[in-house]
């Protein structure tokens, strides 16, 4: 049986007339918390999915900006949905109940400036979709946190995040610990900025970053990260497309544009303006899992990635363990187009201790497939991307895939 029931919530009476037959149908349907919060004139459709009594999830429509998404959300149950329906800016949002959140208008959530996330994922089985969301002078746009699931972050636009002096801006963060089933498809993440005022840490700017500890990375799971664009990321020290630190296993990084990423160390120019580390880097991906396995990076367009001083750009560096990753039908537009090896110089480290990287049929920006570079200040910055370290690149792809693309094997 399939109840359809609207409940209109009202200001408490305060007449003694009798009881408010609005409490029947609250003990009835045992809404934990659908009224709690919500102010007058806010609609809920209930839709029960079996009998009478049967808990029912709801639709809430929200509106009006500033905490009006927040109290909603404090009104929420577990498999309820939150429409914004109109286009207003709302305050940050902690979401801590397993919603659906969504808005068939173009609404804004501004994060305060601070260290903390615009938007901070804080349970299991959300999904956010749909938003512009900005943080201007703040560190994050949206964080999932430590250990929680199933979050899905698709069709938003995160935009200017940052400048903070210090420490990571990043548009899109997936916290400590061990994640399964996060999607991250169909964003644009835009206009991300850190100038460096601070030497106590290592800032950079990330799009997407799987953020984990070194110590206890945790392993991320049934994980896609695809259909996404990151442009227009600038940092005096170091701006990375997509980062993953944690271990991973079944991991898809496809179809996403990274484009536009610049280093620019400004302190030759202005000493007073940040601080200098005397070099500079910039990468599109970059690997530093401590293992991996089951991993695809396939499909992905990284070009026009800048760097100021010292090390050329990266399309992908890997810094841990790329041996469970294959690389497919990419475009590696970059000076180098893949680093297998830790470090920037010759250095004495063997680069055969590496694991071998598969990196077949991916373009290279010419019919002649890749360069060989010993490490990444012995590349050239040309229009032929060069790869560094253990690397199996052939046979590789002799013009741009959909393109009249076919696998060459390793001749002009």
């Amino acid at each position: 049986m399939v109840v359809w029931v609207e409940i209109m919530t009202r200001k408490p009476s305060t007449n003694n007339d009798g009881p408010d037959p609005s409490d029947e149908l609250r003990e009835k349907f045992d809404r934990r918390q659908v009224l709690r919060g919500l102010g007058a004139g806010t609609t809920v459709t209930a839709l029960s999915l079996g009998s009478v009594g049967t808990a029912a999830a709801a639709t809430t429509t929200v509106s009006g900006g500033g905490d009006a998404l927040q109290n909603a959300i404090d009104g929420a149950s577990d498999g309820d949905t939150l429409v914004v329906t109109d286009s207003a800016t709302y305050d940050p949002v902690t979401v801590d109940v397993s919603v659906t959140i969504e808005t068939d208008a173009d609404p804004t959530i501004e994060g305060d400036g601070g260290t903390g996330a615009a938007v901070s994922i804080e349970a299991d089985d959300v999904t956010f979709a749909g938003f512009t969301v900005t943080n201007p002078d703040g560190l994050l746009g949206i964080k999932v946190q430590t250990d929680y699931d199933g979050a899905t972050i698709e069709d938003n636009t995160v935009e200017d995040v940052g400048p903070t002096g210090r420490l990571g801006v990043t548009g899109i963060i997936v916290g400590q610990g061990d994640h399964d089933d996060i999607e991250i498809s169909n964003n644009v993440i835009q206009n991300l900025d850190q100038e460096t005022t601070d030497d106590s840490g290592f800032p950079t700017v990330n799009g997407i970053l799987f953020d984990a500890d070194g110590s206890t990375p945790g392993t991320i799971t049934n994980t896609a990260v695809n259909n996404n664009v990151i442009r227009d990321v600038e940092s005096d020290i170091a701006p990375l497309g997509i980062v993953v630190q944690h271990e991973t296993d079944g991991v898809d990084i496809n179809n996403n544009e990274i484009r536009d990423l610049t280093a620019a160390d400004d302190t030759d120019s202005d000493p007073s303006d940040g601080v200098d580390f005397g070099f500079t880097f910039a990468q599109g991906i970059n690997i530093a899992s401590p293992s991996t396995a089951d991993t695809v990076v396939n499909h992905n367009v990284i070009e026009n990635i800048t760097s100021a001083e010292t090390i050329l750009p990266e399309a992908v560096k890997i810094d841990g363990d790329g041996g469970g990753v294959k690389f497919r039908a990419n475009q590696f537009l970059v000076a180098v187009g893949l680093n297998n090896r830790n470090g920037t110089d010759g250095g004495s480290r063997d680069p055969s201790d590496d694991p071998v990287i598969d990196a077949k049929n991916n373009w290279w920006g010419s019919r002649k497939g890749p360069e060989e570079a010993d490490f990444n200040q012995d590349a050239d910055d040309d229009k032929r991307s060069d790869v560094v370290g253990n690397v199996t690149y052939e046979p590789f792809l002799r013009n741009p895939p959909g393109k009249n693309s076919n696998k060459g094997n390793g001749s002009p």
